[in-house]
């Protein structure tokens, strides 16, 4: 029989907020019941979750920046219950990054890092975020000033 995913009437919360580091997110979800481990996973793949058996994967070699916001996007594909790795531009994965993006970075601190920085990567290294959760959080905006 396939599993298809938890069913559930709300959303666990996640005890993380964006001024933990990776390693206090890792203890403050010990009681939670998901695993998270460390593993060499192929090139390319940073993390995956599989809901069968509840665990998370994080590549062992990503910094801990990386590891931080790969480790918040898993679990929210954790709390939402979805049910394996999806492309790039499924709805699941969509929402998984934008979530991450308004989880980890401050509005206020980034438009204040926008003022002190030309250059993007200064701005995610002071929010503690890859590129990418940076980049996902500027869609954000783009797309919150479109509408």
């Amino acid at each position: 029989m396939e599993r298809l995913g938890r069913i559930t009437t709300s959303l666990p919360d996640l005890p993380i907020d964006r001024r933990m580091t990776y390693g206090a997110m890792r203890r403050a979800i010990v009681g939670l019941p998901v695993t998270v481990s460390s593993a060499l996973l192929p090139d390319g793949l940073w993390g995956c979750y599989d809901a069968a058996t509840e665990v998370i994967l994080i590549d062992r070699r990503l910094t801990y920046t990386a590891k931080r916001c790969t480790l918040v996007h898993e679990l929210l594909h954790w709390q939402h219950g979805d049910t394996g790795c999806a492309n790039d531009h499924s709805k699941q994965e969509r929402r998984a990054r934008r979530e991450t993006a308004s989880l980890l970075i401050d509005p206020v601190e980034l438009a204040l890092l926008e003022r002190m920085y030309d250059d993007p990567w200064s701005i995610a290294d002071e929010l503690n975020v890859t590129i990418q959760v940076l980049t996902d959080y500027r869609q954000i905006l783009a797309e919150r000033n479109i509408q």
